[in-house]
């Protein structure tokens, strides 16, 4: 049926039967909505260029509802938003077309120029929020306030028809037709066929001629704050004069130029601020200091306190360390005296023969040679019947040789005979444990374990015999 070619909708192949293969639509339907869009843009432009800013409008939106992607006439709808003051309206739509198509497009130079002053660009984006505001105060009542929001908005934007509709409309609502005449015409001359303004002009008793005349002789320029002065009927005849001697119309007034004051408002913010950092700020700092020394005091205190505790409690510990270091002094003296006795009792008064005898008996039990030391102890046994030494060495050297019944019975001597000698505690262990039939209670004696607590035979064992000089 066609050729292939691209759906204008989506983007898709479009088929033999005249159908895209995506989205499905119809080719022919695609191409009228898009021959719709180009007549309605060329309807708008039309109306764009007699100035008919409303029906222009009108005819741009009825294109891009057939084909948003209308570069052309978004842009022109944005033109004709930004001609009648609606600048934020304007940007969105050239945003939105810059986005559709990012080449060679008419739109980014708009946006760049609105941009490029970003004071205008400030006091715009304020003109929506201040004229909501004044409508805000008109159905409130509050005319006064009213006509202050709309003089700071049509300032900002003289081309903002919203602002002198809302504002002819509150003159007409104070009988004030003359100026809403003026504003209306404004308005007529931004936009020649304005519902709103005709409908107005009608209200105040203009005829269609009249209102057609108004359209092709629209007045020229004029400063937006004549519509919120009231007209001049002469002066006053006190003759008033501004601050600049020149004379003052009834009913109109001059802004005061404060900037001869600004010295005098600096020094007298100056001279506040000073007092109020001598006599708000300065005091607080001075108390909070004094507070944080007086808790600093406190931890001061509480911590000399538990020092001086600690010391103390450290300073009676020391006296009684002391105390206990004493007692033990005393009792080592006790003991040293108790081991000199033990040790002048149990030492026997020996002949050097005896003494050699004696560590030649201690050094054969030593070697194992039990009978040799026997030999040796009763050699020494027979001229000293009481040696303590001699009569526990043999009878450790019976014990070796598990002769129970012999070493008791020497033991029991030794017990007997020398009750004060180092080795009665050991020889008396020995006459109790010792029997014929037992031999394994019995304590092992050797060279190295034969002394008693007070280390008195570790001499003996080695050859080094306890003996007088």
């Amino acid at each position: 049926m066609a050729d292939v070619l691209n759906c204008k909708h989506c983007g898709g192949a479009i088929a033999v039967t005249g159908y895209c293969s995506v989205c499905g639509l119809k080719i022919e339907y695609v191409n009228k909505a898009l021959n719709s869009s180009k007549y309605y843009y060329n309807i708008g432009l039309d109306m764009a260029r007699v100035r008919d800013m409303t029906g222009a409008k009108e005819a741009l939106k009825k294109s891009l509802k057939y084909d948003k992607m209308n570069i052309d006439a978004r842009n022109l709808l944005g033109l004709v938003y930004y001609e009648t003051g609606e600048v934020v309206m304007a940007l969105s739509h050239w945003v939105i077309s810059v986005n559709y198509f990012s080449g060679r497009n008419v739109a980014k130079r708009y946006i760049k120029e609105v941009r490029s002053n970003p004071h205008k660009l400030e006091s715009v984006n304020n003109v929506a929020r201040k004229y909501n505001q004044a409508l805000a105060y008109a159905k409130q009542g509050s005319k006064d306030l009213a006509f202050i929001q709309l003089r700071k908005v049509l300032s900002d934007n003289n081309k903002f028809i919203k602002g002198y509709l809302l504002l002819a409309l509150l003159l007409i609502d104070e009988g004030r037709v003359e100026k809403a005449a003026k504003a209306l015409k404004r308005v007529l001359k931004i936009d020649r066929t304005n519902p709103l303004a005709v409908r107005y002009f009608k209200e105040m008793g203009h005829s269609d001629e009249e209102i057609m005349n108004f359209r092709d002789h629209p007045e020229d320029n004029y400063d937006a704050d004549v519509l919120f002065v009231d007209d001049a009927k002469g002066f006053s005849k006190t003759g008033n004069v501004d601050f600049d001697g020149e004379p003052i119309p009834v009913g109109r007034y001059k802004d005061i130029n404060f900037y001869k004051y600004s010295i005098a408002y600096i020094l007298a913010g100056l001279i506040l601020g000073v007092a109020v950092t001598w006599f708000l700020i300065i005091p607080h700092r001075d108390k909070e200091a004094d507070n944080a020394e007086r808790d600093l005091r406190i931890s001061f205190s509480e911590e000399i306190a538990d020092k001086n505790v600690k010391v103390t409690s450290l300073e009676n510990e020391i006296g009684s360390l002391q105390d206990e270091l004493d007692d033990s002094k005393n009792q080592i003296v006790g003991l040293e005296k108790k081991i000199a006795s033990y040790e002048a009792a149990s030492v026997q008064i020996l002949s050097e023969e005896d003494k050699v005898k004696v560590q030649a008996g201690i050094k054969k039990y030593n070697d194992m040679s039990y009978d040799a030391a026997i030999d040796d102890f009763d050699a020494v046994l027979d001229k000293n019947p009481d040696s303590d030494i001699a009569l526990y060495y043999k009878g450790m050297c019976y014990v070796k040789k598990s002769d129970n019944q012999t070493a008791k019975q020497i033991f029991t001597k030794l017990v007997n005979s020398c009750p004060d000698s180092v080795y009665y505690t050991i020889a008396a262990s020995y006459t109790d444990k010792t029997t014929d039939s037992d031999t394994s209670s019995v304590p092992e004696a050797d060279g190295n374990n034969d002394a008693d607590d007070d280390g008195q035979d570790n001499g003996q064992d080695n050859g080094d015999v306890p003996l007088d000089e």
